[in-house]
């Protein structure tokens, strides 16, 4: 079966359209933001389900069109976050260096939060990551962001930081949230995890 250059197939949407639906039903419909919403299928998944959607990426390039949802420019490091019942943070968080990952943390405390991203599990990944290492505390590997002219890149950074598990669970759990981990996880090292407030 064909893959994309994160080891992504057929399956993969899907699977993720799956979890994300049956977290965000967790919850009576309000206002959520969609953080580096990018082609805009969740945003709109949401607002099919009755969600008053915010959604936010720095390039907006691949926004659809639906005037159900609030489509905004702009950069997740600088949004006040703030006033939202849930956060989406699908396929974002691991674009972060570790210090605007601790910052977004710190902003979304409080809130449920839907997260969708890859760590440095050990496990076969398609991207090259450097060597082990701790940074601000947390054991995780580095990944070279090659390509900034990428829709999928990051913003403004040339590294970005993938904690291990473990790691992401302590940054979670410091952060005041608990965590369920969607299970089996739909690529190798990339799966979605329900952050609750505590």
């Amino acid at each position: 079966m064909a893959t994309d250059r994160g080891g992504a197939d057929a399956h993969t949407g899907p699977l993720r359209e799956h979890w994300f639906s049956r977290m965000l039903g967790l919850f009576p419909p309000g206002t959520l933001i969609d953080l580096g919403a990018g082609h805009g299928k969740f945003s709109i998944a949401a607002a099919d389900a009755g969600w008053r959607v915010t959604a936010l990426d720095a390039r907006g390039d691949r926004f659809p069109e639906d005037t159900r949802v609030d489509w905004l420019v702009g950069d997740v490091r600088d949004h006040d976050l703030g006033g939202y019942d849930v956060v989406a943070c699908l396929g974002l968080f691991y674009h972060l260096t570790i210090d605007d990952q601790l910052d977004l943390l710190a902003r979304t405390s409080g809130r449920p939060m839907i997260l969708d991203t890859h760590v440095a599990n050990g496990r076969p990944s398609p991207f090259t990551l450097s060597q082990p290492q701790t940074l601000r505390g947390y054991r995780g590997r580095l990944f070279e962001e090659k390509d900034l002219t990428r829709s999928t890149a990051s913003w403004g950074n040339t590294d970005s930081f993938w904690p291990s598990t473990r790691a992401l669970h302590r940054m979670l759990g410091e952060h005041g949230y608990d965590v369920l981990t969607a299970t089996p996880w739909y690529l190798p090292t990339r799966t979605f995890f329900l952050c609750l407030p505590r």
